[in-house]
Order: structure tokens, then sequence, then C-alpha cells
């Protein structure tokens, strides 16, 4: 990580409300054109870490907090201009049209011209499919509009850093695959991206690394797929057999199966239509199933790999943190 630019440099940092301690000694890195997720269940401080980044938060004892290796405290309002943020519910006024916001948050960045204002809206219009939209007014825009605006108002000012809350949270299938086709392209740009979500699919397939937070604290830090390797769980490979008409499977009935040696053989379950082994070496086992099937006259019509999931390793560590701190498994 040395030899690569820091967009955001955050030490020490803490959050006390009354006698909760909220974020307790949180300290990471993120790079430049990185996507990094922030993962937690509600109440590990994602929010209020958020808060201490954007400067919603004071910054406490001795939590420090660069943007590209300038401190944020020598000066603070220049170094707001380095983040673009999309919240997880719509900050737009209400009573503006589309472009209306655009405008007034334009002007709200220190953008002055009004040439260069709508060039920027105007391209942001194009790329976000707003264009048969800029005229019409917030409140009647559906959430997938309103985040697709969110993203626009983000990006006026064009930050390097983009922060995005919860940003496919009660978005519909369509909406939700737009705005993660936008995130990848802005990575693409060499935007830096910091993210909270619950959404385990979303960090898995779209974040570099990721933070857990368990109760103010960092519970872990790596890439999804070295959290899933690190924590690996045996394989689940689920398959089904051929079928003729009437249900025979090659001669053999679909109820006799489990009579059959396979059972004992692999150790096999059932789930709808498909039977379920467990492995810890799933190309080995496929192997040798294949070899059973050949000689009990079973054909294999369908089989599948089902590896450990993040959201495995994401419920297993809450489960191990909170067990540490004297919690109960839930």
């Amino acid at each position: 990580m040395s030899a690569q630019t820091i967009a955001i440099n955050a030490s020490s940092l803490s959050k006390k409300f009354g006698d909760l301690l909220a974020v307790k000694n949180v300290s990471f890195k993120i790079t430049k054109g990185e996507i990094l997720g922030i993962l937690g269940p509600n109440g590990a401080g994602k929010t209020t870490i958020i808060r201490l980044l954007t400067g919603l938060f004071k910054l406490e004892n001795d939590a420090r907090i660069e943007i590209f290796n300038k401190n944020i405290i020598d000066n603070p309002n220049e170094y707001k201009l380095n983040y673009g943020i999309v919240p997880e519910v719509s900050n737009a006024f209400s009573d503006y049209t589309i472009l209306q916001n655009l405008k007034f948050s334009a002007g709200i960045y220190g953008i002055s011209s009004k040439k260069e204002i709508e060039k920027r809206s105007m391209k942001l219009l194009n790329q976000f499919d707003l264009m048969d939209k800029m005229h019409s007014k917030t409140k009647s825009l559906s959430k997938g509009l309103k985040q697709r605006l969110n993203f626009c108002l983000a990006l006026i000012h064009e930050p390097p850093i983009l922060i995005l809350d919860e940003p496919t949270s009660g978005l519909d299938p369509m909406s939700t695959i737009l705005v993660r086709k936008i995130i990848l392209q802005l990575k693409k740009e060499g935007k830096t991206i910091l993210i909270t979500t619950h959404d385990m699919h979303e960090a898995q397939n779209f974040c570099d690394r990721v933070l857990i937070l368990n109760k103010g604290e960092i519970i872990a830090d790596e890439t999804p797929d070295r959290l899933r390797e690190q924590y690996k769980t045996p394989s689940t490979i689920l398959f089904k057999f051929e079928s003729e008409s009437g249900g025979e499977k090659l001669g053999v009935d679909i109820s006799d199966v489990q009579k059959t040696d396979l059972k004992n053989s692999f150790n096999i379950g059932k789930k709808n239509e498909y039977y379920v082994l467990s492995s810890n070496n799933a190309i080995k086992d496929i192997s040798e199933l294949y070899s059973f099937c050949s000689k009990s006259k079973l054909k294999i019509s369908g089989l599948k790999i089902v590896d450990t999931s993040l959201e495995e390793v994401f419920i297993h560590l809450i489960r191990n943190s909170d067990l540490a701190n004297g919690g109960e498994i839930k």
C-alpha cells in the first residue's frame, strides 16, 4: 500500500455519545481508485465513521484524517471539496426540478461560471439517463430516479472521492443493476469509493476490500476473496439425476435412491429436487460421485457447487466477536 497513493488515511477515530463509545480507536487507509466497503450490523459505527470523515462530527483526542496526505484540520473547508456524498435518503430540494437542484449544488461548491455549470449538468444528466426528466420536480420522482439524482449532485463538483451510504437500499432490481453499473464505471474513471452496505452480494462482488465493524471496532480488514478463503467452510455440492418419463432415472426410481449405497458412501442429504453433498474436496468428491453413478447406472443431469459466501464469513465473525465480548450466539 505504501507505493500507492493514499486517498484517505484515518487514524485513531473515536466517538462517544454519553456513556456509549460508538467508535473505538478505528484506523484504516483507502488507496486511490479503490472501492472500500464498510460492513457491520446496525449500531456498529458505520454512520458515525462517515460523519467523522465528512466533518459532521468533530475529531476527538488523537484522531487524525488525511486526504491525499493533507491534514483536514489545516483547511477543513478545502478538504470537503474532495468528497461527493450519496446519502441513503435524498437530500435534494423536493420542489426544485432536477436541473435546478444541480445548478444550486454547483453554486454551493463555488462553481460560478454559468457555462461550466450548464456543461457539467448536461454531462451528468446524459450519463445518468435523466435528460427527459430534467424539468421534473424531485418530489415527483421514483426512489430509483432520486438515487440517480443523488449521484449527479455528488459529482457536480467532480470530486476524487465518493462516499456512498447504502446506495441500493430499497431500490427495485432494475434500479439496483443500474446503480451498480454506475459504481463500476466511476471506479474505471479513477474515483475512490467508500461504500456502506448490508448487501453481502454487493460487497463480495464490487468491493476491493472490506472493513467489518462490530460495536465500534474493526474485526476484519481484508479483500472479500481472502476473507472467504481464510474462513472457508466445506463446499456444498448440489446435484440431481436425469429423469425418464414416469419419474424413473435410468431404471432407478427416485424414491429408491436413498436406499442405495449412494447416501452411505457420500453422506448425502436432500433439498427439494437436489441431493446435497458437503465436501472438503469438491473436485475429488465429484469425480468419485460420477464414478459411483456410472457403476450404479445413474446419470447426473444438473450439478452446481456452492462455496463459502461473504455473508457466512460476516455472520461467523460477528458471532465470534460477540462471544469474545461476553455475548451470546443468537
